[in-house]
């Protein structure tokens, strides 16, 4: 899928540099997240991801798939998509899975992943303990679920995140699967309800116990095939 600046493609762990790059500068400015970092900057964040990308994309390689947007312009990734397929479907969308690497290359990448310095604080984990439950009280066998989804600060609100919901929801079409989203953060709640996806719950939480006056919310959608 592609317009004239932007074009959705498969990844690889070469792509590892552009997706985290991309993904931080995404969730930095989101308050929720941009706390779980005390002492931390954006540039350390990135180098940090950078190193843990490469077995993440590996993990789960059979049921995982991963899509990047690319500025045609600048040749840099722009928006990454990763999805969660039904067990029962792990034979489809090939073309969205990462290629198999050597066992040299993993070993690589487990190692990277362990020595990066990755020390979000840990007061906050219970704000996600809900999460969990509504994907069990939700999400059926035979959904997709969109577990990642990030745009560039610089890309936003120009169809990036469009192309890559999109190409997810066809591919859910084909198979006949529903499209399962747990969302963090309201910023892409149009999104999603533009794109035809029922809200099924939600829930907001005060940041104000860890110092800040923002909520937290969180929103579960599908979009029924």
């Amino acid at each position: 899928m592609s317009s004239a600046s932007y074009e959705v493609l498969s990844c690889t762990t070469n792509d590892s540099s552009g997706i985290a790059e991309n993904n931080v500068s995404a969730f930095w400015q989101q308050t929720w997240w941009n706390m779980l970092w005390p002492g931390k900057t954006r540039d350390s964040l990135i180098k940090a991801v950078e190193a843990r990308t490469p077995k993440n994309l590996i993990t789960d390689r059979d049921i995982r798939r991963h899509q990047k947007v690319m500025d045609k312009a600048s040749n840099k990734v722009v928006g990454y998509a990763r999805w969660i397929l039904p067990d029962s479907h792990k034979d489809s969308w090939l073309a969205a899975r990462i290629p198999e690497v050597t066992d040299s290359e993993r070993e690589k990448f487990v190692e990277l992943h362990a020595a990066a310095d990755w020390t979000p604080r840990e007061d906050m984990d219970d704000l996600d303990d809900h999460v969990h439950e509504l994907k069990a009280k939700y999400k059926n066998d035979r959904c997709l679920e969109l577990d990642y989804l990030a745009t560039h600060p610089d890309c936003q609100r120009k169809g990036v995140a469009s192309m890559l919901v999109s190409s997810g929801i066809r591919e859910a079409q084909k198979s006949g699967v529903d499209v399962f989203v747990p969302a963090m953060g309201r910023h892409a709640l149009g999104l999603y309800l533009k794109h035809g996806f029922e809200l099924l719950e939600q829930k907001s939480q005060s940041l104000k116990p860890y110092g800040v006056d923002e909520d937290y919310e969180t929103f579960f959608l599908i979009k029924r095939h």
